[in-house]
């Protein structure tokens, strides 16, 4: 089985009367560190909102 070398990035931008959709190539590494970057984000904005919850 071969290595994934590259990723295609696509963006979606969508708001009241403008879309976009942008692509970009990553390398394998980009892509993962992008993810992980996302990922860690989306933790800190979900225990921000549970915080609040409890507060």
């Amino acid at each position: 089985m071969s290595e994934i070398r590259q990723s295609i990035f696509v963006l979606h931008t969508k708001e009241e009367n403008h879309e976009e959709t942008t692509t970009f190539a990553l390398t394998s590494e980009e892509a993962k560190l992008l993810f992980e970057t996302l990922q860690n984000k989306r933790k800190e904005i979900i225990d921000a909102h549970i915080d609040n919850m409890l507060t």
